[in-house]
């Protein structure tokens, strides 16, 4: 049995946008290339159970709204909030190869830019086929762009079929074990790196993590009794969990092929519990570090930094600086030119998302109280 609209209404939460911002910086620091932070790749780990988190919430509201899901409102809300910024980073790049760069080496960017553009960044890497390098962060966009394609079908689809809205949840847990195991797979039949760590196939159980939690609390949200039993657990394993994901900051390796047995499904584990832990605890001490002003900021403009910070960087190196400029110059532009990126050009870009979101389905309908706060702010990718 659905439960209701209002029950399945999710409120916007800063704190998420507090641990994306925690997720952005590691990221960031990982392509500093200092050593001290060569585990900061687990931040696209927690960006990618958020995205699979706050999208099947989303989706699942307005299939309780309205009994279905608009894919066509779907996609073109994902497109202003993912093109515009995308656009401008693609076209500076262009602009920058052909004015300073040979022929030949513009010419390759070009291409470049063209894959990271149609989203085939992470197949390109993982199969060898031109992988884009000034743009080689853009796969992990990618793998977003392409779970935003497929999983949005396959909800629905799941939805309609399933009376049992158990099933969908059991479904998508499925899903994360087939992708772990594969991963197990390849790694066993020496299978390269590269392509295990950038395949959709081999990475989509984060996701699919986040989709589990996004299905339970909103089709299954938990009645007081339950609420006051997962705080009592939640008061201590949060904070452990945060501590874990910071230790992993600076202890893990991608190479290390221990990641790819369990080390990336222990970060995912981490951070379904940390999630959990801020929809459910709001007086929580993780709850109040992460809704810090500094951190909702940083998350909230999180989409920029990392589009930007990655060329950036690379170009610096690139010119013979060194980790210290790169690290504070380097981090300095493209906060500057993410908040350029954010205030000019994203957030006038957003408020046509209005025309698209599910209420626009029906006018009438009375129970359209369960759209979402017009503060709630989507996932920023990573």
């Amino acid at each position: 049995m659905m439960p209701s609209g209002s029950d399945a209404k999710l409120a916007y939460a800063p704190e998420l946008d507090g641990l994306r911002g925690i997720a952005i910086l590691a990221v960031m620091l990982f392509h500093t290339e200092m050593s001290i932070f060569k585990g900061g790749f687990i931040g696209v780990d927690i960006f990618f159970v958020l995205s699979g988190f706050l999208i099947t919430s989303l989706l699942i509201q307005e299939f309780v709204a309205t009994k279905t899901i608009s894919l066509k409102n779907f996609y073109i809300r994902r497109l202003l909030r993912l093109g515009p910024a995308l656009m401008l980073l693609l076209i500076s790049y262009c602009i920058i190869s052909f004015f300073f760069l040979s022929k030949e080496q513009a010419n390759s960017n070009y291409i470049d830019a063209f894959i990271s553009l149609i989203y085939l960044s992470n197949w390109a890497r993982a199969f060898d086929v031109h992988p884009p390098d000034f743009l080689g962060h853009t796969w992990s966009l990618s793998i977003e762009e392409q779970f935003y394609i497929l999983w949005p079908i396959l909800l629905l689809t799941l939805l309609r079929i399933s009376k049992n809205r158990w099933y969908v949840f059991i479904f998508t847990v499925l899903i994360a074990l087939v992708s772990w195991l594969l991963r197990i797979h390849f790694i066993i039949n020496d299978v390269s790196l590269i392509r295990v760590y950038n395949g959709l196939d081999t990475r989509a159980d984060a996701l699919m993590t986040g989709c589990a939690l996004g299905v339970l609390l909103v089709l299954y949200p938990p009645s007081e009794m339950s609420r006051h039993s997962c705080f009592k657990w939640l008061k201590y394993l949060s904070p452990l969990a945060m501590l874990c994901l910071l230790f992993l900051v600076f202890a893990s390796d991608w190479q290390d092929f221990r990641m790819y047995y369990f080390g990336f499904s222990v970060v995912e584990c981490l951070v379904f519990i940390l999630i959990l832990d801020i929809r459910l605890n709001k007086e929580g001490i993780l709850s109040k570090l992460l809704a810090l002003k500094g951190l909702v900021w940083i998350g909230s403009i999180s989409y920029g930094l990392y589009l930007w910070h990655y060329p950036v960087y690379r170009t610096m190196f690139a010119l013979g600086f060194g980790h210290k400029a790169v690290v504070f110059v380097g981090t300095l532009a493209t906060f500057i030119i993410a908040m350029f990126s954010y205030f000019i050009l994203e957030k006038p870009v957003l408020r046509l998302r209005k025309f698209f979101s599910y209420k626009s389905l029906d006018q009438n309908n009375t129970q359209m109280s369960t759209q979402l706060p017009s503060g709630q702010t989507e996932i920023l990718k990573m």
